[in-house]
């Protein structure tokens, strides 16, 4: 979701964009009516036939299959089925879908903003009776203001490429990354499949590339892949961590017993070789309790404590500087998840702050105080800051410019086979992830950290100084998308 902000911004500064809904719907609603007699024979796969329907007609517009595969399939990560419940009819089921079709549409407006090569479907959109001669005057005064706005034109024109580059590299690399699944080693086979899977994932590729292997193996050979390997950290995730995770996104049916057994012994182990296992031994930590929620484990509040437990000695500022930037969000993000984060005592939590500001630099976020810059530390502070409602001030434009340029440049040089760099395709997600983080804040958070930095201040000031930045929920058609402030995950 990392055009979602955009989309919001769009409809905020657009007085006929309503309308543009309304011909949307039309279209729809009309191509419904033409092939009723599908959706009567069989009411129960109504959903299905209806996205059918919505592929073809977005085909026949011009969009690629993966283009709309990406927008079509973050369908089936909500709660459509429960919201329709047993006796859906048509109408209720397109209702539910249509702001997923608004959203592919809106994109595809922007991209025509600042590139001149996106008037062909422009000319389809008008043929189709889908933009009134007030959008369009609306439209072409918003394209002189990107052409009046030289620096803001490029450089939104270049982020607007990024999910095209990525899933390109995605698709043409589809043998590569399905042969993954067939290296004889445990360790590359499961992490490069992992990796590479949320990255697939993020973008809601799933359908376009085949996992059978995958998931076959993580059903067989619980001997292989139920196990440790050293010097975990985000770049070089724990086995076991990585059978799971694709066990739970990939619904492939495990023997829960077994993992949850496997677990308890990492449990003990944990506890066992570390005086403060939370601190000492971050990642595992990390790893263990993600899995332990995955797989519902159900930890007593006993055996939580063990984990947490640690001297003070632990939190002072000598000890924490040897850290990893995301390791001292990922301690502060498990204290948020299990809801001890405003209980705990605020001499243990100010040293880990204090030392998180302290990779924060003019020239970007380092992962320790004299290291490098990193895309996954970068990702954490912004997801730290808005875990604690400290984004508002926080200078975005510097940032947005260096994940881009990151992107671009890991792109080029990243090899989407077994020799593939763990730290280029971990700095790609993670990225992406500060990206949807900034595009899912709130309406003015978003408009402020995101929007100035991407559209002229003539569309951006009149949405700040009147409050549409404040737009109802009933006034807008799109859909309410957050970043959980306790998980990270995507709430849509």
């Amino acid at each position: 979701m990392i055009t979602y902000g955009l989309i919001r911004i769009i409809e905020l500064c657009s007085n006929e964009i309503h309308l543009f809904y309304n011909n949307i719907d039309n279209y729809f609603k009309q191509k419904i009516h033409e092939n009723i007699r599908e959706f009567l024979v069989d009411s129960d796969q109504i959903l299905n036939k209806l996205l059918n329907l919505c592929h073809n007609s977005l085909s026949e517009f011009g969009f690629r299959d993966e283009e709309i595969e990406s927008h079509l399939c973050r369908i089936w990560k909500t709660n459509i089925e429960e919201r329709i419940g047993n006796n859906a009819d048509i109408s209720k089921v397109y209702k539910i879908i249509s702001p997923f079709l608004y959203e592919i549409f809106i994109e595809k407006l922007i991209n025509y903003l600042v590139d001149n090569n996106s008037t062909s479907i422009m000319e389809v959109l008008k043929s189709e009776g889908f933009l009134s001669i007030e959008f369009i005057i609306e439209l072409k005064k918003f394209k002189e203001l990107y052409d009046s706005s030289p620096t803001k034109k490029t450089r939104l024109r270049k982020y607007l490429k990024i999910r095209d580059k990525i899933i390109q590299k995605l698709i043409n690399n589809k043998w590569e990354i399905e042969n993954l699944q067939n290296l004889d080693d445990p360790r590359d086979r499961l992490q490069l499949s992992y990796m590479i899977f949320r990255l697939i994932d993020f973008f809601n590729l799933e359908n376009m590339f085949d996992f059978s292997k995958i998931s076959e193996y993580i059903q067989k050979h619980y001997d292989e892949w139920l196990d440790t390997i050293p010097l975990v950290s985000l770049k070089n995730p724990d086995l076991y961590f990585c059978g799971i995770y694709l066990a739970h996104y990939l619904k492939i049916p495990v023997d829960e017993y077994t993992i949850k057994y496997f677990l308890l012994n990492i449990y003990d182990e944990n506890i066992d070789e570390f005086e403060a296992p939370l601190i000492e031994a971050t990642n595992q930590v990390y790893f263990f309790f993600k899995s332990s929620w995955m797989t519902e484990l159900g930890l007593s509040e006993r055996q939580i404590q063990e984990l947490l437990k640690g001297d003070d000695l632990f939190f002072q500022s000598n000890y924490l500087k040897s850290l990893e930037t995301s390791q001292l969000v990922l301690i502060l993000m498990i204290f948020k998840k299990l809801g001890l984060l405003d209980k705990l005592d605020k001499n243990r939590i100010r040293p880990i702050l204090s030392e998180i500001e302290k990779r924060i630099t003019p020239d970007g976020i380092k992962q320790y105080r004299d290291g490098f810059m990193s895309a996954e530390a970068t990702y954490y502070v912004l997801f730290c800051k808005h875990m604690l409602d400290e984004l508002d001030h926080f200078n975005t434009k510097q940032v947005l410019d260096k994940i881009i340029s990151r992107i671009f440049r890991n792109l080029e040089i990243t090899d989407l086979s077994k020799d593939i760099n763990f730290d280029l395709i971990t700095e790609l997600y993670y990225a992406c992830e500060s990206l949807q983080l900034l595009n899912c804040l709130d309406t003015m958070q978003m408009t402020e950290l995101l929007g100035k930095n991407l559209f002229p201040n003539e569309i951006i000031d009149p949405i700040m100084n009147n409050g549409r930045s404040r737009l109802k929920e009933d006034e807008t058609r799109l859909r309410d998308i957050r970043v959980s402030k306790s998980t990270g995950e995507l709430l849509q």
